[in-house]
């Protein structure tokens, strides 16, 4: 007969059963795994936080091997090879340590976690409780971090530039501005057909220098391109001429399929030609360390949506898979160290992205790489015609003040060919003193000046010559941040800007703006 029950025994009982509930309630409300296993790491316990970190329930987890379940493939044989070294000489290698290492999930992909691994005794019996922590939210904040802190530090490097492109716009438009000037003056006095054809050409360089310039900085000011129809087959003829001489020497051979009739495009056709230099010299470069022979190919075409694209292809090396993604990225770049700046293909991509347009790297024919770029339709009909200088209304006298004489006197020829006459003074005291003379017209300041500036002389002047408000015109090379600087001294009526290099054109228009009645 059993002997009877203490009184005491159903309480001991209910404690221990609220203990136990009380423990796994604790177990289950953990936020990392716990996981329980016996001396052959079979699943014995198994917590919530696990079933929702593995993917494995736990009635369908309890008694399989841990080492076929979570540990993958690759780390298994050092987890059996470890336990077996375990129950050998009882020396525990991972035991009570925090240990970084990969777990397998229920659908056999494998995620960083931090691990910790204890023993257990208890009724003569050897037990293994693991705590895990799944690592991957931690990475991915890492990872998104090391990305975040990468665009700062290139929107950094990028700030940088456009601020060394704005010192050196400023210092190469003055010399640019006086070679159009003058070219332009020579064009229009010389007799000698063949002194006119010179002068001619040194001025479409001069002028492309400047539009070369003005297109960096149109990019660092983020501003949209001036459009007008463009002609994709002259352009790229256009571009292939400038590096003709490079790809002579290289001994390249150059291929065209340009297509006939093709629909031109509504772009910039500076910055268009900018993209197919680019993509021109990228090829040379590709080039240069290939046998012969080396052959490069250039292809325009029609778009389905009635716009027009053209390729660049060349049989280098090509791109490899691990650069594929990142090669339009600024600073990247497959030349080695100190052969490129890595900037190329990213000034080309921000380009056509301000264009509407797109450039891609695909597989070619050539067996090297192939750029294709492709706009969107717009244009209608043959490339525009340059418009011609428009001629404004003679005034009687003008005051030219620029600290770079040659510069002022430049300005000076080109007002003359609009009928007007004008004086050159170098700096700001002698320009108030001339103001305080009287009989003037109107004003263009350089803005960049010693003395304050443009801007303080521009205050100084109104303040003691009401009448020159909005007969002012202030000229500057510095494009990035001079147009913002002027309209902050007059809000209500900002005076115009004239950009360096300037010709004719650009000298009339200026002058219409302070045109009064």
């Amino acid at each position: 007969m059993a002997p009877p029950m203490a009184h005491d025994e159903p309480a001991l009982l209910a404690r221990l059963t609220e203990a136990e509930a009380l423990k796994q309630g604790v177990i289950d409300a953990a936020l990392d795994a716990v996981i329980t296993a016996d001396r052959d790491c079979r699943v014995i316990g198994w917590n919530a936080a696990a079933e929702r970190i593995f993917g494995h329930r736990r009635d369908e987890i309890m008694g399989r091997p841990i080492g076929d379940t979570i540990v993958p493939p690759h780390h298994r044989a050092g987890h059996e090879a470890g336990l077996a070294r375990y129950h050998a000489t009882g020396c525990p290698h991972v035991l009570g340590q925090r240990l970084e290492m990969e777990a397998m999930r229920a659908d056999g992909s494998v995620f960083p976690c931090e691990m910790s691994i204890h023993e257990v005794k208890a009724a003569g019996r050897t037990f293994f409780t693991a705590w895990l922590r799944d690592l991957t939210p931690m990475r991915d904040a890492e990872a998104e971090l090391a990305r975040q802190r990468e665009r700062l530090h290139q929107t950094e490097k990028m700030s940088a530039l456009g601020s060394l492109l704005a010192g050196v716009a400023h210092e190469l438009n003055n010399p640019l501005a006086v070679v159009v000037a003058q070219t332009t003056m020579l064009e229009a006095v010389a007799e000698d057909p063949a002194v006119r054809d010179r002068a001619a050409r040194i001025h479409a360089a001069a002028a492309r220098c400047g539009r070369i310039v003005k297109t960096f900085l149109a990019m660092v000011r983020q501003q949209p391109p001036s459009r007008s129809a463009v002609d994709l087959n002259g352009m790229l003829r256009g571009a292939q001429e400038l590096v003709a001489y490079a790809l002579r020497s290289a001994g390249i051979a150059v291929e065209h399929a340009l297509s006939p009739g093709l629909p031109s495009v509504e772009a910039d056709p500076d910055q268009l030609g900018q993209v197919a230099v680019n993509l021109l010299v990228n090829a040379q470069a590709a080039l240069a360390d290939q046998p012969e022979p080396r052959r490069l190919r250039i292809e325009t075409f029609a778009t389905p949506d009635g716009g027009a694209g053209f390729a660049v292809e060349d049989t280098g090396p090509g791109v490899v898979p691990a650069m594929r993604e990142r090669i339009f990225e600024a600073y990247v770049t497959t030349k080695p160290l100190g052969a490129g700046t890595g900037l190329g293909l990213a000034v080309c991509r921000n380009i056509l992205g301000a264009h509407g347009g797109t450039i891609t790297l695909e597989d070619g024919l050539l067996g090297g790489a192939r750029f294709v770029v492709r706009l969107p339709p717009g244009g209608g009909g043959t490339a525009a015609a340059l418009p011609e200088a428009p001629r404004a209304a003679p005034r009687r006298r003008l005051l030219v003040v620029d600290d770079e004489p040659e510069v002022g006197e430049a300005l000076a020829d080109l007002l003359a060919v609009q009928g007007v006459a004008a004086e050159v003074v170098t700096d700001i005291p002698a320009a108030l003193a001339r103001l305080a003379q009287g009989g003037l017209d109107g004003v263009f300041c350089d803005l960049r000046m010693p003395g304050g500036g443009g801007g303080a002389f521009y205050r100084r002047a109104i303040a003691a010559h009401p009448g020159l408000r909005g007969r002012f015109c202030f000229v500057t090379g510095d494009t990035v941040a001079g147009p913002s600087a002027v309209a902050s001294l007059d809000p209500d009526k900002p005076p115009p800007v004239l950009e360096k290099p300037f010709g004719p054109a650009e000298v009339a228009a200026a002058l219409t703006t302070i045109a009064g009645p």
